[in-house]
């Protein structure tokens, strides 16, 4: 499951519209962006991928670099230095959820850059309470690598 650090606050939702400038997150823009993205990668994002996940930013439990293979067997995650934490997201969908709760919660600002290709999420950035510290969360995805399974 998906867990989010909830914390009470107030304020606008921003995600980027690709253009570079915020917009509120219920705004028309940002939640057909998400929409589309989704949509996207449930058209045509592969049943099985390989790919970086960095979870950086702020003072939460997940931190860290992990290779995560997702397989319809089930998920692998594998942490790529001493330091890393477990995370609880771990597949694209995962993160998928993480950018609809924390825009629901209302955190401040959701900055996401999704890929024109297979729709995934390939940059997330949050905070929640933007004149609070350590509450931030970044997610980025590299090395995004399509399998091809031979049953």
């Amino acid at each position: 499951g998906v867990t989010v650090l909830l914390l009470s606050g107030c304020g606008t939702t921003s995600e980027s519209t690709g253009t570079g400038e915020p917009t509120d997150a219920t705004s028309p823009t940002a939640s057909t962006e998400l929409e589309q993205a989704q949509q996207r990668w449930a058209d045509v994002g592969p049943a099985a991928y390989r790919m970086t996940l960095a979870s950086s930013c702020g003072e939460r439990n997940g931190l860290g670099v992990f290779r995560v293979t997702v397989t319809p067997q089930g998920t692998e995650v594998r942490p790529l230095d001493r330091w890393s934490d477990e995370t609880d997201i771990q597949t694209v969908p995962d993160l998928f959820a993480f950018i609809e709760e924390t825009t629901a919660f209302g955190a401040q600002v959701v900055d996401v850059e999704y890929d024109t290709d297979l729709g995934y999420p390939r940059q997330i950035e949050v905070d929640f309470l933007v004149d609070a510290i350590d509450d931030e969360a970044c997610y980025l995805v590299e090395d995004f690598e399509p399998l091809g399974l031979v049953d």
